[in-house]
């Protein structure tokens, strides 16, 4: 099991003790760490919504560069819950490649490395 399958399965049983809150420790080569309590966020990223990401956008420097491109309007580095809400959508949707609502650790693998490639 991957990583990342390690994490998202922390994040659902972390999710379904507390809510919406992500709980989870998780640290990967290309990512920030979570702390559990705390909500230190993404590097790069703040504002309301920046706690709100899915964990693939925030913890990753190919999701920020999404979220700070595309979904940042003002370019300040900040973003609000709305947009927060519009960038997983996006990422769900576009990672989703076989359209059956479930991302899996190579949808989103992929997703990541093309949209890395597209961002550079």
């Amino acid at each position: 099991m991957g990583d990342l399958s390690r994490f998202i399965l922390a994040l659902a049983g972390a999710a379904a003790l507390a809510g919406s809150a992500i709980a989870a420790d998780y640290r990967a080569d290309d990512a920030y760490p979570h702390y559990r309590g705390g909500g230190y966020g993404p590097g790069g990223i703040g504002g309301t919504g920046a706690a709100l990401l899915d964990p693939w956008l925030a913890g990753t420097r190919a999701g920020q560069r999404l979220v700070l491109a595309r979904f940042d309007r003002n370019h300040n580095g900040e973003i609000g819950s709305d947009r927060a809400g519009q960038a997983n959508r996006w990422f769900r949707r576009f990672a989703d490649r076989d359209r059956d609502l479930w991302l899996t650790d190579r949808e989103i693998a992929m997703a990541l490395r093309q949209l890395d490639a597209e961002l550079r």
